[in-house]
């Protein structure tokens, strides 16, 4: 079935977030949060998707599906996947205690994606290749964080952006699942994640 090929894919793409080659990430810039590389301009249904208790939840895209895959993927909280699954947008949490969350809250948003990278590369069979180092942008009246890296010199463009919902902090991946991704398609991929992002609401447990 195509969705546990996805699912093969993901944790892949997970396994290869551990060994090899440290990243040195250079600290992001001031960064003019008015204009950003990526429109939120995609086509959206009006049907809203949610966690299963109900704290996150965003509009689904044209053309694109929820699933899920427990089994498999059990740290996804939710996952998007499009129609052809030749891509997918998921959310996850970076998992950590109490102590580092408030520690990384304290030192900012790039703090956290420099963490989500390093993971990333260490999980890695080999280096990653940066393509876009950690850059910071406002998107929904919420400050993000982002970065941009392939697995091989041939791979599509996977996404990563990282942000904080007040009680933990999330990772919203953009990954092609398709080899034959060309730029231009790369790119309007990342602007449907951005307008998933802009159109996301998270809630504390128990707020409605």
């Amino acid at each position: 079935m195509r969705v546990h090929l996805l699912t093969s894919i993901f944790v892949s793409m997970l396994l290869t977030a551990c060994g090899g080659t440290k990243t040195i990430v250079p600290e992001p810039e001031a960064v003019e949060f008015a204009k950003y590389r990526y429109a939120a301009n995609a086509t959206m249904t009006r049907e809203p998707v949610a966690t299963d208790d109900g704290r996150l939840r965003v509009l689904r895209p044209d053309g694109w599906m929820r699933t899920a895959d427990p089994k498999n993927a059990p740290s996804i909280l939710l996952w998007l996947v499009r129609e052809d699954y030749s891509a997918s947008i998921s959310f996850a949490p970076i998992n950590m205690d109490p102590t580092l969350y408030q520690t990384l809250r304290d030192e900012g948003i790039a703090a956290v994606a420099s963490v989500s990278l390093r993971l990333k590369d260490r999980h890695a069979e080999d280096s990653i290749s940066v393509v876009q180092p950690i850059e910071l942008f406002k998107v929904g009246g919420r400050i993000c964080a982002a970065y941009e890296y392939r697995l091989a010199a041939a791979d599509p463009v996977i996404r990563v952006v990282v942000f904080d919902t007040g009680t933990r902090f999330l990772e919203c991946v953009l990954f092609p699942s398709s080899m034959d991704v060309t730029p231009a398609e790369n790119r309007r991929l990342f602007e449907v994640q951005q307008t998933v992002l802009a159109s996301m609401n998270t809630h504390a447990a128990g707020e409605q």
